[in-house]
Parts: C-alpha cells; structure tokens; sequence
C-alpha cells in the first residue's frame, strides 16, 4: 500500500478549514475523523475509542440537530489536530490494516446500538456511522478489487466494482441508492433522512461485509 500520508494531512487541513458553525461541518469533519483515526492508530486504540464514545456523549447531550452538528464538530476538529500533529512529528506508526472489516464491522454496530434510541440525535447519530461505514466499504472494495486508489466520486467507485464483476445485478442500483443517504447524512439534512433509510443502508453494507471481509 502506497505511502498516502501528505493525502491525509492535505484532507486533514481541508476539513479543518471549515467554520464550525457551518451547516453539516459536524457530520463531515467526524467521518474524516473516524476514518483518520482508524487508519493511523487502529481501531481499537485509546484515540479512536475515545473519540466514538464522545460521539455518543454528544448525541445523548446536545438538546436539537444543530447543536449537535456544533458539538461534533467541535469534538471532531479536535481530534484531527492532535492526529495531524503527531502525524507530522512522526509519533505515529503507520501500518496497513489488514482486516478492513473490523473498522467498517465496528461502525456498522454503533450504528445499530445507536437506532436502539428511539430519538432524532440517536437516529441522526446512526445517519452520520452509516453514512461513513457504507462510502468506507465501497472505497475499501474500490481499493482492493478495482485498483481504485485515489478518491473519485463515489458513483465513479460503484461503477468501477460493477465493470470488474464485484457489484452485480441489483447491487449496482441499491449501492446508487444510497449516495442521497450518505449526502443528506454528510450535509445534516435530517428532515430528508429516515430511520427506515438507515436500517436498510446497514443491511446492505452488513452483507457486502460478509461476502467480501469476513475471515
């Protein structure tokens, strides 16, 4: 796997670059941050732990949807400074995960342990770890069936694993399907996203994780 490491600090100081206070600059800045975390220190580290359990602090605190996404972009921003500086002193070692499936297996769980809630921030909560572990899995799959190793569009993604016989048949409808999930859900559009929705979103990814990496 190549060296991407000026790749994430280039993402790192886009992400960072939004105003906190701008709309769904929370959900954005914390699918970057989990998907940082979990690929520089593991995902069972302190740091990405740490970070997940205050997502869920924060969907339990924060009062309405907007204070939500303040919050967590707040927590997220926080998290991405301290991973880019130690990224830049070379404190972290970099290693290449060879089980992808346990990063997406775990925000595939939070996300159903959070849908347990019967509230909006839970649901909203589920959106946002959906929304990261489905595009995480299909540019996992983009990555390892289809030599897709920089970031195109992620219907470009789609229709790359359908050219190479990964996606096939309803597979490539269902998976463009959710691309007005995972965006609804990365620009906090919550009156467009139902719980519905992100069951059957999880559903799908859950069984294209366990054909493609479960061990």
């Amino acid at each position: 796997m190549v060296d991407n490491t000026d790749e994430w600090l280039k993402r790192a100081e886009e992400v960072l670059g939004l105003s906190s206070t701008e709309h769904g600059a929370g959900t954005e800045s914390s699918q970057f941050a989990t998907s940082m975390l979990s690929a520089l220190y593991g995902l069972s580290s302190p740091q990405t732990r740490r970070f997940l359990d205050g997502i869920d602090q924060i969907a339990k605190a924060s009062p309405n949807p907007r204070n939500f996404d303040f919050n967590l972009a707040i927590h997220a921003r926080g998290a991405i400074r301290n991973c880019t500086a130690e990224l830049k002193a070379g404190l972290i070692t970099r290693q290449r995960i060879l089980i992808e499936g346990e990063v997406l297996g775990e925000m595939i769980r939070l996300s159903k342990d959070a849908l347990e809630e019967k509230v909006e921030p839970a649901k909203n909560v589920a959106a946002v770890l959906t929304a990261a572990a489905y595009e995480g899995l299909l540019r996992k799959m983009g990555e390892e069936f289809a030599n897709v190793l920089d970031r195109p569009k992620l219907e470009l993604v789609i229709g790359k694993l359908k050219d190479c016989d990964v996606l096939k048949g309803g597979q490539v409808a269902t998976a463009l399907s959710y691309l007005k999930l995972r965006n609804d859900s990365l620009h906090a559009d919550w009156h467009n996203v139902d719980r519905s929705q992100v069951e059957s979103c999880l559903a799908f990814c859950e069984s294209l994780l366990l054909k493609h990496f479960a061990g």
